[in-house]
Formats: C-alpha cells, sequence, structure tokens
C-alpha cells in the first residue's frame, strides 16, 4: 500500500505533539546487530523516514555504545529539523567482556543525560527514558531515581520522563514522583502480556505507549523464513528463543499472510503494524529496519490502521493468538510486566 499522513499523538505530560508511528534506532549501531551499516546509508535513510513524515526518533546510549545518538545529531541536526523528536534511554550500559550492565542510580542519571546532550547536540532532551528493571541488589529504588528526572525536568534539561521495561507497580511508583510521559514496552500480535496490567495503568495516568518490536523483531513482516538469513553476528541468531522456534512461529505469520492476501494490496508486516497503531491514539510504535524499502513500507500501514474496523482487530487476533507463539522475548528473562511476580512464558 501506498504512504498515507502520519497520525499525530501526544507524549503524555511531555505535551509534545508529533507523528504517531516512529523510528527505533537500535539497527543502525552495530554492537547489538550484526555489525553498522555505513554512516552515509544510516544517514541517508534517517532523512528518508523524515521525508516520509516520521518525527519520532527512539535511541539510546548503549547503542553502539554513543554512537547511535552522534548518528542522529549528524542526519537531524536541530537548526535542520527542529521538529524531529528524539527518545533516548538511560540505565544500561555495555562492557566489553561482561555484556549489558544496569547501573540506575541518581548519579548516572545525570551522568548519561550530560553525555546525551552533547552527543545529540541539543539543549534538552525530549524524552529521557529509565530503562529497567530496577537491580534490588544495587538498594536503589526507582522513585529515589525519578527524585533525579525531577530535577532535570526542573532545570530544563529534559522535556519528559520515560520509562521501559518496568512493571504496573513501578509505574506508579515513579509517576507518585515526577509525571510521566512515555513507557517504552514491546507490544506486538506476539507480545501481548503488557495488555494485562502495562497498558491499562499507562491509560489511567495518562501515559503514552511507544511500542517497541511491532513487528516482532522482524518475524510478522514475513520475509524471514530462516535464521540463516541472519548474519552469525544477528543478536537475534543468538539463543533467541522464538527463532529458535522461527518454523512453529511461521504458522502464524502464515495465517497473518492469508489474511493481507485477502485484505488486497498489504503485506503482512503492513497489517501487524496497523494493528498496533489501531489500538489507540496513545500509541506511538517504533518499527526499526535498515531498509529504505521496508522503511516505506512501513508507512503505508498507516491508511491501513485508519480503515481497520473492529471486526477486522479481532479476526488479526484470532489468526495470531499470543498464547500460542513459541519461545520467550529473551532468553532466560524475567518478567517486568508484572515484576517479580511472574516468570517470563512462551506468551511473552
Amino acid at each position: 500500500m501506498s504512504t498515507s499522513s502520519n497520525p499525530i499523538g501526544t507524549l503524555g505530560a511531555s505535551g509534545i505533539s508529533t507523528a504517531r508511528l516512529g523510528y527505533g534506532c537500535m539497527s543502525l549501531s552495530g554492537n547489538l546487530y550484526a555489525g553498522a551499516p555505513p554512516e552515509e546509508d544510516a544517514i541517508a535513510l534517517l532523512r528518508r523516514a523524515y521525508d516520509l513524515g516520521v518525527r519520532l526518533f527512539n535511541t539510546s546510549d548503549l547503542y553502539g555504545p554513543y554512537t547511535n545518538e552522534e548518528l542522529l545529531a549528524k542526519a537531524l541536526p536541530l537548526d535542520l529539523y527542529p521538529d524531529a523528536i528524539i527518545a533516548t534511554k538511560w540505565g544500561a550500559m555495555f562492557v566489553p567482556g561482561r555484556g549489558i550492565t544496569q547501573d540506575n542510580s541518581r548519579g548516572n542519571c545525570r551522568r548519561c543525560c550530560e553525555g546525551a546532550l552533547k552527543r545529540l547536540q541539543r539543549p534538552s532532551l525530549d524524552i529521557f527514558t529509565y530503562r529497567g528493571p530496577p537491580d534490588p541488589s544495587k538498594g536503589v529504588s526507582i522513585a529515589e531515581t525519578m527524585e533525579e528526572c525531577k530535577l532535570l525536568l526542573a532545570e530544563g534539561k529534559i522535556r519528559g520522563v520515560g520509562l521501559s521495561e518496568v512493571s504496573a507497580e513501578q509505574i506508579r511508583e515513579a509517576a507518585a514522583v515526577v509525571p510521566i510521559s512515555v513507557v517504552e514496552q514491546e507490544w506486538s500480535l506476539f507480545t501481548r502480556d503488557a495488555e494485562e496490567e502495562i497498558i491499562p495503568t499507562c491509560r489511567e495516568l495518562g501515559i503514552s505507549i511507544l511500542a517497541y518490536s511491532p513487528l516482532g523483531r522482524g518475524i510478522l513482516t514475513g520475509a524471514l523464513r530462516s535464521v540463516e538469513q541472519l548474519q552469525e553476528s544477528d543478536f537475534r541468531r543468538k539463543a533467541n528463543p522464538r527463532f529458535d522456534n522461527l518454523d512453529k512461529n511461521l504458522v502464524l505469520v502464515d495465517r497473518l499472510s492469508e489474511l493481507a492476501q485477502r485484505k488486497g494490496g498489504c503485506t503482512p508486516g503492513q497489517l501487524a503494524l496497523a494493528w498496533v497503531l489501531a489500538r489507540g491514539p496513545d500509541v506511538f510504535p517504533i518499527p526499526g529496519t535498515r531498509s529504505i524499502k521496508n522503511l516505506e513500507e512501513n508507512l503505508g500501514s498507516c491508511a491501513l490502521a485508519a480503515a481497520l474496523s473492529q471486526e477486522e482487530l479481532q479476526e488479526l487476533e484470532i489468526a495470531v493468538p499470543a498464547e500460542q507463539v513459541v519461545g520467550d522475548r529473551y532468553p532466560h528473562m524475567s518478567i517486568t510486566f508484572h515484576g517479580a511476580k511472574k516468570a517470563a512464558h512462551s506468551a511473552t
């Protein structure tokens, strides 16, 4: 389907108004995916996204690390792209030889903010997102860290506070200290646990949702038929439970493809993305891709989402029931949707 006008929404308490279909930048850095694309290609893709109507770009100091934020500063300088909105996460750190570690302390909160301001070359951060879950062994509560975010907000260094990979209880704890603008959480036809507690809590508190991996890390596009299509260094190929069970999960994708064919003129990926967009005006999907062709295809989901009826949305959910998805979202993960009460299961 052709691209259409990207619907506008407001990012919660920040009051920032922007186009709802955003772009997730993680794949443009090489420490988590299979190497980074050439910088000129990444810049061209980001600018093409902007030209197509994307205004919300999601990044993290973890990506690269740090180079993802620097790339955005080069591709979308503030003086030329003043309406480009950047959400950046902090709290997770990539340590060579040790992998990803977590530091959600107040001191690190401020250090990460100052670092992101320099790398993004901006006077303030649009959305500054606490990447959880909190590590109880370090004795730092989310409320304590939010006190630092509250100061950063008052100082004008950030415009809005975000949370990612936290429980409903932790959202409430954070919101009691400072207004929360967004919660970044995985949400797709394959991952719907957030609908139990996370999404209702966000809506009760007026918090918008950044839906990451709305295409199930590419599985829902129908283009990935074998892990052999992925490079050896791609994290999706390294003990990723859903990709370990790709053959079983493709049965669900094939059902989605059949519905897309019946819909006429759309792809399974567009249909899956339209389903997320149609979940409400407070939902901001942030799919990522390195391909301009895929980027253009993703934008075609905007018109499709506007045209989907409630009956068609239900038909999609029946055809692709999340409880039939095989494999956890991540290996050896503890689910954050319900705090420490519940371990991950096959439907996450």
